[in-house]
């Protein structure tokens, strides 16, 4: 449409005129020689002006040229006052027209939203860190050597280093190292677990820490926004994935444990767990610990409530355990024993069976003086296989089944000793 204003514009400044012929009966005069010389002139001159005015305009349309080039000056008063008429077109040649196709276009402004949640998220992703558990092994040569041996997240709760995480991230024992975002390593300290809520307490020596605020889980409704922070893979440190919450209260049995959980739709992978799962205010309101894992499920993670965690974590570092637990004072670790058909005569151990299977139980390690299990009659090396008559298939089961009664509870713990099964009957303490 530009173009056709401008060319009309000019076929009206420059139009054709019906006037000439006969006049009026008059004899034609011929033309001279000068009269022709002159008329070519003038038409020469008239071309060369509008040839100069259309290609400079042409210019100055796909160029964009400054707009002091395109500015034409003259004297007030001046001869052509057509030329005034020309220059608004000039200058507004180069800016959109009002009504053109383009004027539908929505262009954003400056996102104050976007922002904000970007420093929330970031903040956030300052307090989480990565967890590796470690051992130490000796080469052929007699060269030791740290190898990882487990990876998961932990969350900075405290500026003086405290870091919360699971239980079942620091389990078993070995050296813990902590790298926070910026990649600073650390030597942790255990300070305390709890098998039962899965929750542990890991320390850094360290100062001024970027800690999380701790949230309310209870004012968490379905729907809303939050973000999963951790070390997925014992790779991607650091790692934000966005959902909602998908449920609230669910109920699930992990490793013999019935655990009362957040639902979030937000990607949790293997390393996740001990991370922190925030809301939009940077709030943490949930400890990240479980997915389902499976080729036909997706978007199925699991947060421990930070409302239920909140008194877990207070008690581990005010005190290095939780009050209320049943306890009865041993160190064990699970182990895999191999049964088979009883054909050669060697009973429960039966090394020569083709036929052989093998079943997780758990070892007592050490026991500790004054303890239940020593007035019990429980010694080093027994093998735990049921209690109260339910078979134990590992410590984490072995501690969520302690934990369903009550200190001061009497309970009868089955243990294999060497070829022979003893029932102990125990009276559940306290720690202290």
């Amino acid at each position: 449409m530009e173009n056709n204003n401008w060319y009309n514009n000019n076929s009206n400044n420059y139009s054709y005129s019906s006037e000439g012929g006969y006049d009026n009966g008059k004899k034609k005069k011929g033309v001279t020689i000068g009269q022709l010389i002159a008329c070519l002139l003038i038409v020469a001159l008239v071309s060369g002006g509008l040839g100069v005015y259309f290609s400079d305009s042409i210019v100055n349309r796909s160029q964009a040229a400054p707009e002091s080039d395109s500015i034409i000056v003259e004297e007030p008063g001046g001869p052509n006052n057509e030329s005034d008429e020309t220059v608004p077109e000039e200058t507004d040649a180069a800016k959109p027209q009002q009504g053109s196709v383009s004027d539908k276009l929505t262009i954003s402004g400056s996102d104050d939203e976007a922002d904000s949640t970007t420093n929330i998220v970031q903040n956030c992703m300052a307090s989480v860190v990565g967890i590796y558990v470690s051992e130490q092994t000796i080469s052929m040569s007699g060269e030791a050597t740290e190898q990882d041996t487990g990876s998961g997240s932990g969350v900075i709760i405290t500026e003086d280093g405290y870091i919360v995480t699971n239980n079942h991230v620091v389990a078993g024992g070995g050296n813990l190292n902590v790298y926070l975002q910026d990649g600073t390593k650390y030597h942790a300290t255990l300070i305390g677990t709890d098998s039962f809520s899965d929750l542990a307490v890991i320390k850094i020596d360290e100062k001024n820490l970027p800690a999380a605020t701790l949230g309310n889980s209870a004012n968490a409704m379905v729907g809303n926004t939050v973000y999963a922070i951790g070390n997925p893979l014992g790779v991607f440190t650091s790692s934000v994935s966005r959902g909602i919450i998908s449920g609230l209260d669910r109920t699930i049995n992990i490793d013999g444990v019935n655990m009362t959980l957040m639902q979030t739709d937000a990607a949790v992978n293997p390393g996740n767990s001990g991370g922190g799962l925030f809301n939009t205010e940077g709030e943490l309101i949930g400890i990240v610990n479980a997915k389902t894992a499976s080729v036909e499920v997706e978007g199925l993670g699991f947060a421990i409530p930070i409302d239920s965690a909140r008194p877990v974590i207070v008690d581990i570092i005010d005190l290095g355990y939780v009050t209320g637990r049943p306890y009865i004072g041993i160190s064990m670790q699970d182990v895999s024993l191999r049964y088979g058909n009883n054909s050669h005569g060697y009973g429960f151990f039966d090394p020569f069976s083709f036929y052989s299977s093998y079943i997780t139980r758990v070892q007592v390690m050490a026991v500790e003086e004054g303890s239940a299990a020593e007035a019990g009659g429980m010694l080093v090396n027994d093998i735990i296989t049921a209690v109260d008559g339910k078979e134990i298939s590992g410590s984490s089961q072995f501690a969520a089944l302690l934990y369903e009664y009550n200190v001061g509870d009497t309970v009868t713990i089955t243990v294999l000793r060497g070829n022979e099964t003893k029932d102990l009957t125990i009276v559940l303490g306290e720690r202290s």
